[in-house]
């Protein structure tokens, strides 16, 4: 047998035992969680497999770089508002992003590292649309390079950079999400030469042995991000939240954002309400994610809230209520079945960062903690307001 081909069966082996491996510890007895919650466990790995193998293996070609859409985007405390774009650059080389930006209401465009391993993330560049020159049809187009520009009419289009490999990601958030429009973009490399149509060996071994470890990095980062809150003690409570801290800009945050988040733990015979005055800001949403610091199902569920499909309180107040039975009124976040995880709230170019309130109360005596102005729904409403939510949902991917 040649040599590549005992390197080749070599790594696919060890690829399947560090795969098994990671699902025995997502099982084993120790972990946090009920049933339910090692079920997410084992699919969450899937997920970041699935998500590691698109970026890596299917579209890491620097010199004919894709922007994929992450679908689904399930770590990291995914928004629900927003659509991922990300793909690799190398800016030794000159890269164009062209497109449109829709109307979606926040676009932002950041270049950063994304090994999460390597340690805190480096950022080195943020920008939004407000911030690069757009046409009045939409379009843009900017570059991307180590170089100086090289004509001083394009100067406010083009960004000079340190020669480094990095990733550029793309956040769109939408929060009218029937209505609003999703940005379309183009990512070119300027230098790039004829492709390489088929995979070597060397590079299928590159990718044996990076792509598995990728994802369970992404996997145990997350997690342990999210329950150190548990372990903190940050439970039902934002008490501990300093928002002159930028610790979230070194685990890939938008430095335009001010985010917090703690630890939610609801019974089935409770409910946790969260109260809050709404800031001036371009975008903002709260929403609950699980055990893995994943999204909970936003889809078919209404397990995150924004400015456009909340209702605010006739006193300034936005209150919403965390509970696993629908509470009757218009601002519930439905717990989908789990019972503890990650509650995070985003503040996007907000004039200030207040700070939810949460309050846990008996369910059955959640009437007496309400104002009795706050807008109810019934279920034939809610159910109707779970079918648009799903179908506008879906759009925004084109599924």
């Amino acid at each position: 047998m040649d040599d590549i081909q005992v390197q080749l069966r070599e790594a696919w082996q060890s690829f399947c035992k560090k795969l098994s491996d990671a699902g025995d510890s997502v099982l084993d007895p120790s972990t946090l969680g009920d049933d339910i919650d090692k079920v997410e466990g084992l699919r969450h790995l899937l997920r970041s497999l699935y998500r590691s193998v698109g970026l890596s293996v299917e579209s890491s070609d620097v010199n004919f770089p894709e922007l994929a859409w992450l679908h689904p985007f399930k770590f990291g405390q995914d928004n629900p508002d927003g659509l991922y774009q990300t793909s690799d650059i190398n800016l030794e080389n000159t890269y164009r992003l062209s497109g449109n930006v829709g109307t979606v209401c926040y676009v932002g465009i950041t270049l950063m590292s994304m090994d999460f391993a390597e340690g805190p993330i480096e950022q080195l560049l943020t920008i939004n649309t407000s911030d690069v020159p757009v046409d009045d049809s939409g379009n843009l187009e900017l570059y991307f390079s180590s170089q100086k520009c090289p004509n001083e009419n394009d100067e406010n289009s083009w960004f000079a950079l340190p020669e480094k490999k990095c990733s550029l990601f793309i956040r769109q958030f939408f929060s009218d999400w029937e209505s609003e429009k999703a940005g379309n973009f183009h990512l070119d490399c300027l230098d790039s030469q004829n492709p390489t149509s088929r995979m070597e060996s060397h590079t299928m071994l590159k990718h044996l042995n990076s792509t598995l470890p990728q994802a369970l990095e992404m996997v145990d980062f997350w997690k342990d991000f999210g329950q150190n809150h548990l372990t903190a003690g940050q439970i039902n409570s934002f008490d501990h939240i300093d928002h002159n801290k930028s610790d979230h800009v070194s685990k890939g945050g938008s430095p335009e954002q001010a985010y917090g988040q703690c630890w939610w733990k609801v019974e089935q015979d409770e409910a946790l309400i969260y109260e809050v005055e709404i800031p001036e800001c371009v975008y903002w949403g709260v929403q609950l994610g699980d055990i893995w610091y994943q999204s909970l199902d936003w889809v078919n569920r209404q397990s995150s809230l924004n400015g456009h499909q909340a209702s605010i309180d006739a006193d300034g107040v936005f209150r919403a209520v965390i509970s696993h039975e629908d509470p009757g009124i218009l601002n519930w976040l439905d717990t989908t079945g789990a019972t503890q995880g990650c509650i995070t709230y985003r503040w996007n170019q907000a004039e200030s960062t207040p700070v939810p309130n949460l309050k846990l109360v008996p369910f059955e005596k959640l009437n007496d903690f309400l104002p009795s102005s706050i807008e109810g729904v019934d279920p034939i409403k809610r159910g109707e307001l779970l079918v648009k939510r799903r179908q506008a949902a879906l759009k925004r991917f084109m599924r």
